[in-house]
This record gives structure tokens, sequence and C-alpha cells, in this order.
């Protein structure tokens, strides 16, 4: 018997007549191993045995069937020490025993010693059929015959198998480490049963040379516009990625000003082929907006499977953006709080971004003021009215403008009323005061009786000791207190000192102005002042400054804002002023102007000689 390295059966003795007499065969037999060059095929057992000394011998008969020392199968084969047994059930435990047979076909009386087996595996299938340099992964084999510890053995030696599951006697799945130095291109596969049995799949599995992972297309596409505000944009990359490697500081979404959209939970998101990262923003996208997508290269960032990272961190150029912004923001919660005798705040929500600004008028009146525009980009709003009249009822509605243009005006008005003062609010016209030239009255629109005081251009600069012209003005003052000045006032070709202001002699200070062109409530000095008459006067400074209207208060938290937008025209003046004197009696006598909307008259009257200057002088 040859012995070919394959454990075996021990032989038996075996015997046949032959003719009339009796010979003494010796057969023994082993399965082979795969090394033998006997073609790989489903369902086959490849036998050799020992050749039988016999100078009648004829040939062999190999008997085999499913059930040890049972065979329902048998085929004669010839001279030849060996054969493969075909057409075999798969996964099926053979038993095989061998007769020698002479030339007048008796037949040995006994087997051969008996051997069992399955067929011979084989290996038809690989998934994944290829792998890059340093990857290390599952890869699934498919075929027949696979026994219970198998092993897996790739022909190219830099393949390492780290371990093999054995699912079924059709797939073994292997984990394996494709080496640095794996040649790339294909290679074998070879599944090895314990007994040494194996089956060999050629070129079934293919190495790949390492390459970095590449961004291949991204969505939206770099420079695309028009894109819905829902969007969940994503980035295709060259080949599968390590899951690991992909995160939100890895692959990011970033808005107009460079930094990372805030995503939901599980985003980014890998596909199940590793090809495609999926950001999904924790909200929607801002209207009219512009997004980059980024993906992190180099040590820290995105790798492929087999570690190999992208080679630099990849930024859409110019981005895409979203869809322009057609809708007005929509307001909510329109309210009115901290309502005090002079201020009081109005409070609102918006759905977006957006500026903030209040439009104000007493109750009844014909037209609106407003507060100049808060630009705050904010959800939350709230705007401080300031110089508002105590005791007086004010409607209002709000205005807010989102970042695209679109504005919403809340309709209808609310109300709010302030609490009643025992401050007073003293104002007049500086157009009504006592004037010296180059001072003089002026008549033009945004102004509080459509008039003002100023000088002409090319006016040389007044002094505190020698100002350009004044205008005087008589006030009776109704309560020992501090009082404070304001004026409104404008400087049309400049900013700083326009004006002198000083009550009863006080060494002139200018009014300063902050802004060229446009009229600002100036605040004067305070100034200590007792029951009755005083003097104000504002003198020259600027050529062509001016001043509307004055106002002095003992109220030290008031804040002037009023504008003359409202019929701002006053009536025209009683006529036909006379007065009859008697005994202790003067009874004055005029006729009153012919004004629809006159309300009331104002008599003042002066005991030193002097006639008064103002409506609130005397």
């Amino acid at each position: 018997m040859r012995n070919l390295g394959y454990p075996i059966h021990q032989p038996e003795q075996s015997s046949m007549i032959h003719g009339s007499r009796s010979s003494l065969f010796l057969v023994a037999i082993i399965l082979l191993m795969g090394v033998v060059a006997v073609p790989a095929q489903a369902g086959s057992v490849s036998l050799a045995w020992d050749p039988v000394s016999d100078t009648d011998l004829a040939g062999y008969r190999v008997f085999y069937g499913p059930s040890a020392g049972s065979y329902d199968q048998e085929i004669d084969i010839g001279l030849t020490t060996q054969h493969t047994v075909t057409a075999l059930t798969d996964c099926t435990t053979w038993y095989v025993a061998v007769k020698a047979v002479d030339a007048v076909g008796n037949v040995s009386a006994s087997f051969s010693n008996e051997v069992t087996g399955w067929p011979r595996p084989t290996v038809s299938a690989a998934s994944p059929l290829s792998a890059e340099q340093g990857r290390q992964m599952d890869v699934q084999i498919d075929g027949t015959n696979f026994q219970t510890g198998a092993t897996v053995v790739f022909d190219d030696p830099e393949i390492t198998v780290n371990s093999v599951a054995v699912n079924g006697c059709g797939q073994v799945v292997a984990n394996i480490t494709v080496g640095g130095s794996a040649v790339p291109g294909v290679t074998g596969i070879n599944v090895i049963n314990a007994d040494q049995t194996f089956g060999a799949g050629a070129g079934l599995f293919t190495v790949e040379a390492a390459v970095a992972p590449t961004v291949q297309s991204q969505s939206p596409a770099d420079g695309a516009s028009g894109i819905g505000v829902a969007v969940q944009p994503f980035i295709i990359f060259s080949e599968p990625l390590d899951p690991a490697s992909v995160s939100g500081a890895t692959v990011q979404l970033l808005d107009g000003g460079g930094s990372p959209v805030t995503l939901s939970s599980g985003s980014p998101s890998l596909s199940g082929d590793g090809l495609t990262v999926t950001l999904s923003p924790a909200g929607t996208l801002g209207l009219g907006e512009t997004y980059r997508l980024r993906a992190i290269g180099g040590a820290g960032g995105v790798s492929d499977l087999a570690g190999h990272p992208l080679a630099s961190t990849f930024t859409q150029a110019t981005g895409f953006s979203t869809e322009a912004d057609s809708l007005p923001p929509v307001l909510s919660s329109i309210a009115s709080s901290g309502v005090a005798a002079t201020s009081g705040t109005v409070t609102w929500t918006t759905d977006e971004p957006s500026d903030s600004q209040v439009f104000y008028r007493v109750q009844g009146g014909t037209a609106y003021q407003q507060t100049a525009v808060d630009p705050s980009l904010v959800t939350d709003h709230g705007i401080l009215l300031q110089g508002l009249m105590p005791a007086t009822t004010y409607a209002y509605h709000v205005r807010s403008l989102d970042s695209s243009g679109n504005a919403t005006v809340s309709s209808p008005d609310g109300t709010l009323t302030t609490l009643a003062s025992s401050s007073s609010y003293l104002t007049f016209e500086a157009e009504g005061g006592s004037l010296t030239a180059p001072m003089r009255a002026v008549t033009g629109a945004d102004s509080f009786g459509d008039a003002w005081v100023d000088t002409p251009a090319g006016t040389p600069t007044g002094t505190s000791n020698s100002p350009a012209g004044t205008a005087t003005f008589g006030v009776h003052i109704p309560s020992n207190a501090i009082w404070y000045l304001w004026v409104r006032v404008m400087n049309p070709t400049g900013s700083g000192g326009t004006l002198y202001e000083s009550m009863d002699g006080a060494a002139p200070q200018t009014l300063d102005v902050t802004t060229a062109g446009a009229w600002e409530w100036i605040a004067g000095r305070s100034y200590a002042l007792t029951i009755g008459q005083h003097s104000l006067e504002l003198g020259g400074h600027t050529a062509a400054g001016r001043a509307d209207r004055i106002l002095l208060t003992d109220d030290v938290d008031f804040v002037p804002t009023a504008q003359p937008v409202d019929d701002v025209s006053p009536p025209a003046s009683p006529s036909g002023l006379s007065v009859a004197s008697s005994e202790s009696v003067n009874v004055l006598n005029w006729t009153n102007p012919s004004a629809s909307d006159l309300a009331r008259l104002i008599i003042r009257v002066r005991t030193d000689g002097v006639y008064p200057t103002s409506p609130l002088d005397g």
C-alpha cells in the first residue's frame, strides 16, 4: 500500500477464489489528498490503493454508498490503482471499498479496508471580489463540502487569514488582512478541510494597489442656486469609507460665515455601500443663503476601509445658494409693557430674524410718528418709546423687515395709556420768539408750525460773546425746580456746534448735533429756576443752523422724540384785539380765526411794560 500522507483506515486482509484455487489479494485504499493532480469537481471522491500482486489480476471494482459496510453502487475501473468517484451527493458522508477482479471475473471474497469522507471541497466564488492593500475585511467564500474546522489559505502569502467561520457546507467567511506588500492583481483561494482535502479557486480574488479616497461628486453641486431649504446635502466618495472616520467633525455643511451648520442626531450618515455621506441639518436652511460642503482630509479626516485618508481637505469653492426668501416675517405676541408717564416698551416676536420699528400716534391722530429702525436681525423684538405725554392713550403698530427685504406690518393697532405725571412739559416754537438779525424765521416742511429759525447761508460764524443773531423767549415757570432744556435742531452742512443757548443771561453754551442734515432733539443745560418770569435766548453759531421746537421740563427722565408728522400748521392769530378799561376791570375783545380745528385760546399778560414774547410768556 502506498502511503500518501493522508490519514487512512488500516488495511485488512482480503481473499478471493480464482478458478479452483484460492488466491490471496491484499488491497488497501486511501482517500487522495487534494494535492494529487485529479481534476476538482463537485460531488467527487478521489481514491488510491496499493496494487495487488497476482498474475491473473484483471482489474478492480469500486463499491460505495451512504452507509458503512453497505454499498449500493459499484464500478469496474480496470487495472488503474486510483480513481475518482463522481456524481456523489455533496455534504454527505460516503463509504468506499475496493475488491480485486481476475481475468475470468472472480471477485475477492472480502472488501478492502473501508474509507469514509465527504466529496472533496470546491471553491466557486468570493465576495467581495477585491480589497485594497492595507484593508482588513470579511470575505465570504462559496462552494461545496466545507466541513467544520476548515481553514482558508490565499495564494498570496501577504494576505493573512485572521479567523474562519464555517456557516455551512457551502459557505465559509474568512476575516483577512491584505498586507501592504501584497502583490496587486488576481490571486487564488483555497479551503482546506480537517482531513486535508481541499478545494482551490483560482483567480477569485483581486488585490488592489493602495489609493487614497477622493470626492467624486456632491449634491447640491458647487455653484448651484435656488436649492430648497429642506435639502439634505451629500458627498459621494470614490471608494467605501471607514464608518468610524465619518462624523460631524470630518464631514460638514458650512454656512455663509464658515461655521458648521448644526446637524440632527445621527448625522452625518454613511450609506450601506460606504460611498455616500449625507448631512441632515437640524432645521431648514436659511432662505437666500449660501452654504458649502466640506470633507476633512489628512490625519484625523475621513479615510477608506484600509485606513488611507483623503489626501487633503475638500471644500466647495463657491457653494450652493438656497431659494430666495419671498415670504415676510410672521408677527406674533405684540404687546406693551413697562408703561410709565412718558415711556413704554412695545414687544413682539417673528418667525425669522428681522429688524424692528414701531409706528405710534396719539389715539385719534391722523399721522404716525416712527422710531428709528433697529437693524439687529432678531426674533424677539423690543422698542422703547420715549417722549410720550402723560395720561395719554397712544395707538401703535409694529413693522419687521427680514434680510431679504420682505416686510410685515401689524394690524390692527394696539394701544397703550401712559400714567399721569406731576411734572410739567412746556413747549413753544422757535419762530415765536423775538428775533434779531441775521436770525430769521423760515417757512418749510418737516418742522412744527411749518417754520423754524436760522441764519442765512454764508453768515459769519457767531461766538458766545457775539452770536449771529438771537431769538429771545419769555417763559413763565410754574414751580421751583431743576428744569431741563431740549431744542429740536438741525445743521444742514455738518455736525457739532450749531446754536448757543442761555437762560437768564447765563454764559452761552453750544447745542451740538451729531448728524448733518437731520433734525435732532439736543439736550441743553439744566437750570435751577423759581416760579415766575424767565428769559431764554438762542444765539446763531453756524451759518444755516436751525432751531424748530423748544421744550422745558422738570422731568429728569424725559427724552423728547416728537416729530412733526400730524397737523403742524397752527391756526391763524386772533384779530381785532381791543381793551375797554374801567375801574379795576379790563375787558378784552377779539375775533377768533376761522380754523375748523380751533381748540382753545391762550391769553398771556405781563405787567412790566413788555409784550409777551411766546405762548408761555407772562
